[in-house]
């Protein structure tokens, strides 16, 4: 990548870089500065740069970086020990970069072009030196007609190439000539061959030294960069088509840009409409949604439009890399000598190979409107087709107690206390707490019961209502205490065409209260779910896809059930068909969501607890099914959860611990 020198008096009368002057002036042109190269260096992705700009990029970076994010495409380029300034510069480039210069000299007819071997000669006065009339491509100077003369006359210059300044301003001769194309490694040797197994001009010492035969295919130079020169050029016409297809992407990107700013526009004028329509009724309620609304759709507008952004700034690199690699390999195909062909032959094409196989996605359809919605009289709520979720709630937790050993399920009393279901070895019991956090009773699940099912470990808990317990665990039965913990009577779940024995292996676990009192209870031997009244009277029952380990009712009389063993959590209707499938949270994989207990707001937010994996409670949006955010991950090993009466905590069976957490809307 050798360049001839170019004086300062050249470079400084460089005029402002317009690429609507000339395209192809990209390859000549800085981006940063947007003026001629000035000391140039070219990056991996073939874009160059002046030295000193690339300097001034790179110190926003720090200290110690060892690779240079293309400021034009934000490609990575690798950078040498000696950081910028090592960087070398595309051949062809420099060449054209110095050849513009001259070109635009010799185009000005007011300066005078001064004779700069007088000037080497020690007089630098204007009246001390005279007007050029050649210039020598060898030696890099303009020559008055005293210096000429003396170049033909000296044996070591004569042979160098003089032209006039008018045959060059004529265009009929060439503005500079190649650059000697020596090896770096060994000085004086020409590079006259090519090492086809490492892309690179060699020299003879080279071919047998570094790049030996048969280890390495070697070539000539003239027929490899003749070889590569079509190689290049069928690239680039293949790559016309990617060119098209980013510059529709790119289209289509600012057409969703100026979609988003209408719809966002039509949505306030919808807002002010709804405000002013209700404004009589209920003015402080309204005020109060109408700013929560706006805060909502402007936070919508904002997110969108930085992501239509970024996805532009994406494509706008990525086709200034591929114009810029497009432009190399047309113009060094077609003007380059065969050393700088050969020379960028590997960079050029694996630019154009790399660009070729990124993927791009097709044009994204068309934004939806944004629309609103009455669900009570003075309160607008936005409902749109680019997601909009319900606020995320965060959870604070201002308690712990308990020592529990297999803390499962967990329920919350009109008092405040708390009732939380637990096993060790031969003991089974349902620990009651206080509201401050102190054990005021146990009851056994055992005491009073014979048959199968007699020692189990408890499982899931509900208080019912009418002041009694009902609780499952490892049985095929739901148990029934008073509520000072008196055993009462035991019931099998299934239909009363198929019940069950003291025989039966069935084991009922999932345990919850519906809207109308009824007891939900699921078998998960059996893949059912029965509703059953307190008395033990059949409902209904119905066959569930996943195993009801955990269970819990919505406000709409659906039901939702959990299995860990499944990794699932669905809603299901009356009949057992589901309706909504939980995902997995955002970057939790399938194999780290292990859901456990579940509970539903009246508001339609679900919380979910995941014991393994990535651990936490996290909340969902019943309509829809929509993942909200991890509401809190300060917990171990959650099992069963339960909202408090006033849904304004949660309660969480952490294991061996039950955790209170406040609840607060971010």
């Amino acid at each position: 990548m050798a360049a001839a020198m170019i004086t300062e008096a050249e470079a400084s009368i460089t005029p402002k870089y317009s690429s609507a002057d000339d395209p192809a002036d990209d390859l000549i042109h800085c981006s940063i500065c947007r003026e001629l190269l000035q000391d140039p260096r070219s990056l991996s992705c073939l874009h160059s740069f002046c030295l000193k700009c690339l300097q001034q990029h790179i110190e926003y970076a720090g200290k110690g970086v060892t690779s240079l994010s293309c400021p034009t495409c934000s490609t990575e380029t690798k950078l040498p020990s000696g950081g910028v300034a090592d960087l070398g510069v595309i051949a062809f480039v420099s060449r054209q970069r110095n050849e513009r210069l001259i070109r635009e000299k010799l185009a000005d007819e007011v300066a005078k072009i001064m004779c700069t071997n007088c000037e080497e000669a020690g007089d630098t006065s204007s009246s001390g030196r005279s007007k050029a009339v050649t210039r020598c491509f060898e030696c890099d100077e303009y020559l008055c007609e005293s210096c000429t003369k003396m170049h033909k006359t000296f044996k070591l210059l004569k042979h160098h190439p003089l032209f006039t300044l008018d045959e060059l301003r004529s265009g009929k001769v060439p503005l500079s000539l190649p650059d000697q194309n020596t090896c770096q490694k060994h000085k004086g040797e020409i590079l006259m061959f090519y090492c086809e197994t490492c892309d690179v001009p060699i020299c003879s010492k080279c071919a047998v030294i570094a790049h030996r035969h048969p280890e390495h295919k070697q070539a000539e130079l003239d027929n490899a960069a003749a070889e590569r020169s079509k190689t290049i050029q069928e690239l680039e016409k293949e790559s016309a088509q990617i060119a098209i297809k980013i510059d529709e992407l790119i289209a289509s990107n600012e057409e969703l840009v100026l979609q988003l700013k209408e719809v966002s526009s039509e949505a306030n004028t919808e807002l002010d409409k709804t405000r002013d329509s209700v404004k009589k009724q209920m003015l402080e309620i309204l005020e109060k949604a109408y700013k929560e609304s706006k805060d909502k759709l402007k936070e919508f507008k904002e997110k969108n439009l930085t992501m239509l952004r970024n996805k532009s700034d994406e494509l706008n690199g990525r086709r200034s890399r591929l114009q810029i690699t497009r432009m190399l390999a047309k113009d060094v195909t077609q003007k380059g000598t065969e050393y700088e062909i050969a020379a960028v032959y590997a960079s050029v094409t694996s630019s154009l190979k790399e660009l070729s196989e990124q993927k791009l996605e097709t044009p994204a359809p068309k934004l939806g409107k944004v629309k609103f919605r009455m669900i009570k009289p003075g309160l607008p709520v936005m409902n749109t087709l680019l997601e909009l979720y319900p606020p995320e709630m965060k959870m604070n937790e201002v308690k712990e107690f308990g020592n529990l050993v297999n803390g499962r399920g967990i329920v919350c009393t009109e008092t405040g206390s708390i009732m939380v279901a637990n096993f060790s070895g031969s003991e089974f019991y349902y620990h009651v707490y206080s509201d401050k956090g102190e054990l005021s009773s146990k009851i056994s699940t055992s005491s009073g019961i014979t048959g199968r099912g007699s020692a189990s470990s408890p499982w899931c808990i509900v208080l019912h209502p009418n002041g009694r317990i009902f609780g499952t665990g490892n049985t095929q039965h739901v148990k029934q205490y008073q509520g000072d913990g008196t055993y009462v009577n035991r019931y099998s779940t299934l239909s009363p065409d198929n019940v069950a024995s003291d025989a039966d292996d069935s084991t009922v676990q999932g345990l919850a209260i519906d809207n109308d009192d009824n007891l939900i209870v699921g078998n998960v031997t059996k893949k059912y779910v029965s509703i059953k009244k307190p008395d033990g009277t059949h409902i209904t029952s119905m066959h569930v896809p996943i195993k009801p380990w955990f269970i819990s009712a919505t406000s709409a009389d659906n039901i939702i059930i959990s299995s860990y063993e499944e990794r699932a959590v669905h809603v299901i209707d009356r009949t057992g068909k589901v309706l909504i499938t939980f995902n997995p949270p955002d970057g939790v994989d399938q194999a780290a969501w292990n859901p456990t207990g579940i509970c539903c707001s009246k508001d339609g937010n679900v919380f979910i607890a995941n014991y393994q994996g990535r651990v936490g409670v996290y909340q969902y949006d019943l309509k829809g099914g929509k993942y909200i955010g991890c509401n809190t991950n300060d917990v171990t090993q959650p099992w069963g959860l339960a909202l408090s009466k006033d849904e304004k905590k949660l309660a969480v069976a952490d294991n061996t611990r039950v955790k209170i957490f406040e609840i607060k809307i971010e």
